[in-house]
């Protein structure tokens, strides 16, 4: 009698463990049927292409955020107003859903409905403080509604978030305020040195040189070293214009920042910057610069050098009979005033009779003539080259090159080596020239 009893019991209990497993999978699959009508119907909401489609859904939910803003979306090319209207109400279903506030704000924008776009556009920085975009949206509202101050406080954070908004910013502010001002409000405190002298090469670059030069001298009165090549837009655009002396000043803030640094083994009367190329040369300002080249390879540090631990080495590497200039700078110098140039070569095997010399040229169109020195061919060990000049009255620089002109006389193609290093410019004072002249006859 005891074990059907036992039976009995343990079918029982079997039943009941099977019906709560049978609840389980059928509240399972309840969940599952809901989340997949879940599913759906938000895909409806966000997929309708027709405004049908979205009314009959709004008349289930009339309340829903999304079918409001996907009903704004269907009329956008329908009936605009009617976009505006459903757009509008996303937002005041779901105030601070960052994505309908942009919606209704593009929907405006595109409707050029003012009002609604900056009304949007306030909202969407204060709820996305860290968004650059909404802050340009914002500065731009601004400046449509006469708010200069605001408008500036907008710029200038948006550029602490993203300043690669920066050029996009100077444009639209140059025509409402003047240079100085914008400086002032939007740069004087920021700690990113490059934007402030990005400021000072947009400037330079829509013509405004004077301005730019004054605030360039702002910016480094008390500032912290920033990379060069953030300056050496607004230093080439000096260069090239003649304004040398503002370039020279420049250079000077640099090297006194650190950015740019002499070596330590420059002599102190010599106007070559890096004239034992114990530097890489910067390829800029008052630095070495290398020309385009082809059949040529040139390096601006190799060993064995007359000087120091670096020279400049000049490969023809294919026998062509074509000009060359591997390596040039452009030097400061003085009018009416009369200088040597120094510097040392070493050749192996130029097969031309027209090889490396050094060359004087005025940057102005009218200067005073070339001045080249003797050429190196052949295999010849370390000597000096020089050769003397004088500026004329309106030469403010020059460009000191090592350079090959073509050959008239067999053999023509050149090939081989040519190395330079210790280069040299002193400027022979004509009033010390002459004390020293009449010095010396008196002691005769």
């Amino acid at each position: 009698m005891i074990r059907p009893q036992w039976k009995v019991a343990r079918t029982q209990v079997s039943l009941r463990a099977r019906s709560r497993a049978l609840l389980f999978l059928l509240a399972v699959g309840c969940a599952s049927l809901f989340v997949a009508a879940e599913t759906l119907l938000a895909g409806i909401t966000f997929s309708f292409e027709t405004p049908g489609v979205g009314r009959w859904l709004l008349a289930l939910d009339a309340n829903d955020p999304r079918l409001e803003n996907g009903l704004g979306q269907a009329y956008r090319h329908i009936d605009p107003a009617e976009s505006l209207r459903h757009l509008r109400r996303a937002t005041q279903l779901s105030p601070d859903s960052r994505l309908y506030w942009s919606d209704l704000q593009s929907a405006c924008e595109s409707m050029a409905d003012t009002q609604c776009t900056d009304q949007a556009g306030e909202r969407l920085v204060k709820l996305c403080p860290l968004v650059p975009s909404y802050h340009w949206f914002a500065a731009q509202s601004s400046l449509r509604s006469n708010q200069l101050d605001r408008a500036l406080a907008e710029f200038r954070r948006l550029l602490e978030l993203d300043p690669a908004f920066a050029a996009a910013t100077w444009s639209s502010l140059q025509t409402v305020q003047k240079p100085d001002p914008i400086f002032q409000k939007v740069l004087a405190d920021s700690a990113d040195e490059r934007l402030k002298v990005g400021y000072v090469d947009f400037l330079s670059d829509q013509g405004d040189n004077d301005t730019a030069y004054r605030i360039w001298r702002r910016v480094v009165a008390d500032s912290r070293p920033f990379p060069f090549p953030s300056a050496a837009p607004y230093l080439e655009r000096l260069i090239a214009l003649g304004r040398i002396e503002e370039a020279v000043n420049v250079w000077q803030d640099l090297e006194r920042l650190g950015i740019v640094k002499r070596n330590g083994a420059d002599e102190k009367d010599n106007l070559i910057f890096n004239g034992d190329f114990e530097q890489s040369p910067l390829n800029a300002g008052f630095d070495w610069r290398t020309s385009p080249r082809t059949y040529l390879a040139v390096d601006f540090s190799a060993p064995g050098a007359y000087h120091g631990a670096h020279c400049l080495r000049v490969d023809f590497t294919v026998s062509r009979n074509d000009e060359y200039e591997p390596a040039y700078q452009i030097v400061p110098v003085l009018p009416h005033h009369a200088y040597t140039l120094q510097a040392y070569v070493r050749s192996e095997d130029i097969t031309s009779d027209t090889g490396l010399c050094l060359r004087v040229s005025d940057t102005q169109p009218a200067g005073f003539p070339d001045a080249i020195s003797d050429t190196t061919v052949g295999t010849t060990p370390w000597h000096p080259l020089r050769l003397s000049f004088s500026t004329g009255p309106q030469t403010r620089a020059v460009r000191l090159s090592f350079w090959r002109p073509r050959s008239r006389v067999f053999p023509m193609e050149i090939s081989g080596t040519c190395w330079l290093d210790a280069v040299s410019l002193e400027c022979l004072d004509p009033e010390q020239s002459e004390a020293k002249t009449v010095k010396g006859k008196g002691k005769g």
